[in-house]
């Protein structure tokens, strides 16, 4: 795992000044981490810029460190994606962070076809039921994962969603078109959109922050 470098602080850092360049006012914010596990990476950071902070984690167990680490932010401890997915009178946010897993996650059943969770996909479906008129949504994005043959269920995952059949070595210009048309699909307008590299595997940038603001489009 030598040749694993995870660059989450830094990259943190660099997503909140290139934010800052585009004149967000984080301490304006109201937000919400998604998969948010113990809160002591990213969260932490972003914690003391935001105005607000609310946390989903399905994890009962990291409820402790979770109000420990982040002593002033609501935690609740739930299926984030299947609250997504059966509600629809949900809070709203301006900043959305999607700390996803890599590769497949949850209850994995063959006789009853589910597939489980894979990356952020289930996430983003619906991830307008969390935004009143405008939001910035930043998610992990994986655009050359390692031991993928050893993974099939999630190599078909990534090529049913990005809708191609290579999925091993994804361009960022591929990836930030293919999310502008996504969040077109979904009804808003993009203002502006850049990555951050998060992770490098052998040298080369492998999982990346992604972070687009969004605005619902007025018929």
């Amino acid at each position: 795992m030598e040749k694993l470098y995870p660059r989450w602080k830094e990259a943190t850092n660099e997503l909140i000044e290139q934010l800052e360049k585009r004149n967000v006012k984080l301490n304006n914010l109201k937000t919400l981490e998604i998969f948010g596990r113990k809160g002591d990476w990213q969260t932490t950071i972003f914690y003391k810029k935001v105005k607000m902070l609310e946390v989903w984690e399905i994890n009962q167990e990291y409820e402790i460190d979770l109000k420990k680490n982040l002593p002033n932010a609501t935690i609740k401890i739930q299926d984030s994606i299947d609250v997504l997915e059966k509600y629809h009178d949900l809070p709203k946010f301006d900043l959305i962070l999607i700390d996803n897993p890599m590769n497949i996650f949850g209850s994995v059943n063959e006789k009853t076809k589910n597939k489980g969770y894979c990356e952020h996909f289930d996430t983003m479906k619906n991830i307008q039921k969390l935004i009143k008129s405008e939001a910035i949504i930043i998610f992990n994005v994986n655009r050359k994962p390692f031991d993928y043959n050893n993974n099939p269920s999630w190599k078909l995952r990534r090529n049913e969603f990005y809708k191609i059949e290579n999925t091993e070595n994804m361009s960022i210009k591929f990836l930030l078109n293919f999310y502008k048309e996504f969040f077109q699909q979904l009804g808003f307008q993009i203002e502006f959109c850049f990555n951050i590299i998060r992770v490098l595997y052998k040298n080369q940038d492998m999982t990346h922050y992604f972070a687009y603001k969004i605005k619902k489009i007025v018929n």
